[in-house]
Order: structure tokens, then sequence, then C-alpha cells
């Protein structure tokens, strides 16, 4: 009895395996991705060396613009928060 659980289990598994790398990820366009880049740049400018808080931000902003297609507002250069507060 515990032989076919484990054969169901490993067909099922072996399955779904199949069936997620057959799926193609979402992949953004290449103008989308500059835009949203030089959004971030914009409003999140490189700052001194050893400052990381800027990049973390940086990240968001980008995901942020990605997830609503490049819709955003312009707000300018922002400061980042320091990690810690």
């Amino acid at each position: 009895m515990r032989s076919i659980f484990t054969a169901i289990a490993s067909a099922v598994v072996s399955t779904h395996i199949l069936v997620l790398t057959a799926l193609p990820a979402a992949a953004i366009s290449a103008d989308l991705a500059k835009k949203c880049r030089e959004m971030a740049i914009k409003n999140h400018p490189p700052e001194p060396a050893g400052t990381k808080a800027y990049a973390q931000a940086e990240r968001d902003f980008f995901s942020q613009c990605v997830s609503k297609n490049g819709e955003m507002t312009d707000k300018g250069p922002q400061k980042a928060q320091p990690s810690g507060q």
C-alpha cells in the first residue's frame, strides 16, 4: 500500500515539475526595463561608497515601476533612509 502512495506522489511531483519548467517566465520588454532603470536612477541617485540604503530604495522603485508598467509619477531625487532608523 505504501509503495502505491509513493508511486502516485512521485508521478504527481514529476508532472508538477514538468509543467512548471515548461511555462515561460514573464519577461519585461527592453524599453520598459530601460525606462524604469532611468527613472530609478533619477529618483535615487547613487551616493558615496559605503552607503547601501539608496541601492535598496532604487531596487524597490524599479520593481514598483515594472509592476505598474512604467506609469510612475516623477518625484525627483529622493534621499534614502539610513538603515537602522
